[in-house]
């Protein structure tokens, strides 16, 4: 019955050691994503100018998450904004919204954003100055929920290593074999 003990508990043990390597392997990547983005075009440098807004659109489309029959029923509106920019003695039209193009913007968003542009004659965009046919609107458009997720994961691994050093570090007759006693 002892060597049975024995082996399951190191296979729990196996079990939580690779569930914690696991964790670590995807909060590294969860925080790799955003940073990739963000240094891909070297978009911290990238600079900031004025352009003239050319037409703002909000059109409904088929929800590509649903059935084809349930599609239209549930559309996704997307605001569609192509705007022009003079830089370096040239004139470029960009429709880019961010550059991010895994990131899903929700309805709201696209709902506010035209809400927000249909007036306007005029929006500030962000340029590549190594690539100026590059612009966008939003020039940190990371997903912040991969950041939260990777650091969540992150914490988490280091929180359980840091009871278990602590444990062996401190074990429970620790203060106990602190105490002087005289004879």
């Amino acid at each position: 019955m002892r060597p049975l003990v024995k082996v399951i508990s190191i296979l729990g043990l196996t079990a939580i050691i690779i569930l914690l390597i696991l964790q670590l392997i995807f909060s590294c990547y969860y925080l790799y994503k955003p940073i990739a983005i963000l240094l891909d075009n070297n978009k911290l440098h990238w600079e900031k100018s004025v352009a003239e807004i050319k037409s703002v659109k909000l059109l409904s489309r088929p929800n590509p998450n649903m059935p084809k029959e349930a599609s239209m029923v549930f559309p996704i509106e997307v605001c569609y904004i192509q705007y022009t920019f003079y830089y370096e003695g040239n004139y470029y039209t960009n429709s880019n919204i961010g550059l991010n193009v895994e990131k899903e913007y929700q309805s709201k968003f696209h709902r506010a954003l035209y809400m927000k542009l249909k007036e306007m004659d005029k929006v500030i965009v962000y340029i590549n100055p190594k690539n100026p046919k590059q612009s966008s609107i939003i020039k940190y458009d990371i997903n912040l929920k991969d950041i939260g997720a990777g650091i969540a994961l992150l914490i988490f691994p280091l929180l359980i290593v840091y009871w278990v050093y602590i444990g062996r570090k401190h074990p429970p007759n620790y203060i106990t074999e602190k105490i002087k006693t005289i004879s």
